[in-house]
């Protein structure tokens, strides 16, 4: 049995489980158990002006402006300054992003924006449902902040060569663009094994770092290394397939997740939406096609009772009570008067906008 493979794959598993497409009930309270305002601008949570981008364009009137969060998929690295343009917050968009992947290898087919009230990340992985697949998870630190090491647990001591008293272990990789880096290991060789964590000295002096899984062991530092060179901090919006008007007083968005193919091809935005009643709310938004749906004991399609669906452009957006809250859509005059406030801008996004609430 190769015990260590095993490690590996585990690993490369719970990368990939980053980019769920849904948003669970399960997820949502965790999401949501923090300040609901952390997220969305004008709700508690101003943007600091000091950490814009000193080189970016306004988003038009209608709030649609060029920024495509997908990087080319090959040739040498790129930052997405060399792309297009981002927009500054000046917004209403929940989904705000630190950094932005530059270079992936082709073999990363998905991007995924997350950003909750504990933090944000940015993800890229492979196709699903194949393994191996190189998978990458991007965070950045405050500016000022200087991380410590993280607090590892003991290993696993069934394992061969356990050694007790486990901790992590700093180790100096070659400069990142000219500045400070080093990986992040473990004293137990079982589950340095299974580690493989670049942070770096960015641009602008924050730290960032990323974590890579499902990598061969030729290009388990090489890898990295050059994705990490392509990577770009600031502030910025990523922009968004809707438009929610007029939403009450009583919501507050607590947690939004974008992902999308690399080519183009398809898209998934979840949202959290935490009701006064201290019940939440979930959205999601992608193409409208046809699902693979579940079907009931009696053979016919089940979805959820208190969920509610309405499409326009060839995009499809469903709403759901999250933890079978009954009077969760009260304050927006039912489900469909929530959906009545949507305005959703079609599959291209080059149409998207960071004016989400009016």
């Amino acid at each position: 049995m190769d015990v260590h493979g095993a490690v590996r794959r585990g690993r490369g598993r719970l990368l990939r489980r980053r980019v769920a497409l849904v948003v669970t009930a399960a997820s949502a309270v965790v999401a949501c158990s923090a300040a609901l305002a952390l997220v969305l601008p004008g709700g508690g949570r101003a943007a600091d002006p000091a950490v814009l981008p000193t080189t970016s364009v306004s988003p038009s009137p209608s709030g649609v402006h060029t920024w495509n969060p997908i990087p080319q998929s090959s040739g040498p690295a790129v930052t997405p300054s060399e792309t297009r343009s981002p927009a500054p917050v000046t917004g209403t968009d929940p989904l705000i992003s630190d950094a932005r992947f530059g270079w992936l290898p082709d073999s990363v087919k998905t991007l995924r924006y997350m950003r909750e009230a504990n933090g944000q990340e940015a993800s890229a992985l492979g196709e699903l449902g194949e393994f191996p697949t190189p998978s990458f998870g991007l965070k950045v630190f405050p500016a000022g902040v200087t991380p410590a090491l993280p607090t590892l647990a003991d290993g696993k001591p069934n394992l061969p060569g356990y050694k007790p008293g486990n901790h992590a272990i700093r180790v100096d990789a070659p400069q990142v663009n000219g500045r400070e880096a080093y990986w992040i290991t473990a004293s137990d060789p079982n589950m340095a094994e299974t580690m493989n964590t670049l942070r770096w000295k960015t641009a602008e002096g924050r730290w960032a770092e990323l974590d890579s899984g499902s990598l061969s062991e030729a290009d388990k530092q090489r890898i990295p290394l050059k994705v990490a060179a392509g990577v770009t901090t600031g502030h910025w919006q990523v922009p968004l397939p809707l438009r929610i008007s007029n939403l009450p007083a009583a919501y507050t968005v607590n947690s939004v997740s974008l992902r999308q193919a690399r080519d183009g091809s398809d898209f998934s935005l979840d949202l959290s939406i935490g009701s006064s009643t201290g019940a939440f709310i979930g959205v999601t938004v992608k193409p409208d096609v046809p699902d693979t749906v579940r079907t009931g004991p009696d053979g016919m399609p089940h979805q959820p009772e208190s969920t509610r669906c309405t499409s326009e452009n060839g995009v499809k957006a469903c709403v759901t009570a999250l933890g079978n809250e009954a009077h969760v859509f009260d304050a927006a005059g039912g489900a469909q008067g929530l959906l009545d406030r949507f305005t959703l801008f079609g599959t291209d996004p080059a149409t998207w906008n960071t004016a989400v609430r009016d």
